[in-house]
């Protein structure tokens, strides 16, 4: 296998997404969709790291998705638990 830092990144990204599947009260639609995105990650990344030859594209975005879902999924989950609320506890 040819390892760099694009396949591992790729792999990585896969796993975050695929963690943020397991998070609590995440609509189901968000969680199919950090599922098909983190495999679709994960899968790339191991195909590509057994390629031998042939030149493989990984755009700037792999790098900003994953955290990006998981920051977005972050923020609905506390937006539904009502930590944004405007009412300060006294």
């Amino acid at each position: 296998m040819n390892w760099s830092s694009y396949e591992i990144f790729s792999i990585l990204s896969g796993v975050s997404l695929l963690a943020a599947v397991f998070f609590p009260d995440v609509k189901p639609k968000d969680r199919a969709l950090c599922a098909a995105g983190g495999l679709f990650f994960l899968i790339y990344g191991f195909y590509v790291a057994n390629q031998t030859t042939g030149t493989w594209t990984f755009p700037w975005v792999i790098f900003v998705i994953p955290f990006g879902a998981v920051a977005y999924l972050g923020y609905t989950i506390a937006k539904r638990k009502g930590y944004f609320d405007s009412e300060a506890d006294d």
